[in-house]
């Protein structure tokens, strides 16, 4: 993998200082999900948000099932939509993750997703090296 600062981090000393999770960087997450959606499905999510805390990223999305996907769970199989869906993610893993990478310019620690069919809603969740480089931090 590529351990070079991306475009928005900062090199201070031999360090990489990564952005801050603001705003403008949520979106910008949230737009690029929906973009490997759009080009990968045909279709994208008409609504996406992404929340951001320490290490942890998460992309809802809504509206993401596809004419063909809506017409499975009208007839009961939503158990086909989620298996093509996770046979799709685990293909996309690798875009999925260098994306985030490149946009909080920090490495991807896990990466998972879901769909749930049957209200056309999917999540992409991405937990973060710590940004200090250090161990992931443990609750009590």
């Amino acid at each position: 993998m590529d351990d070079r600062p991306t475009s928005d981090s900062v090199l201070r000393g031999a360090e990489v200082v990564a952005p801050p999770m603001d705003g403008a960087l949520r979106s910008a997450i949230s737009q690029a999900i929906v973009r490997i959606h759009a080009e990968h499905y045909g279709k994208g999510a008409t609504q996406a948000k992404t929340y951001a805390w320490d290490n942890l990223v998460v992309t809802v999305l809504r509206d993401v099932l596809t004419t063909a996907e809506r017409t499975l769970v009208g007839l009961g199989r939503a158990d086909a939509v989620r298996e093509v869906r996770t046979t799709f993610q685990v293909t996309m893993e690798p875009t999925f993750r260098s994306t985030v990478e490149r946009l909080t310019g920090r490495r991807v620690q896990s990466f998972m997703s879901q769909v749930d069919p049957e209200n056309g809603v999917g999540v992409e969740v991405f937990v973060l090296e710590p940004a200090d480089g250090g161990a992931p931090a443990q609750d009590a």
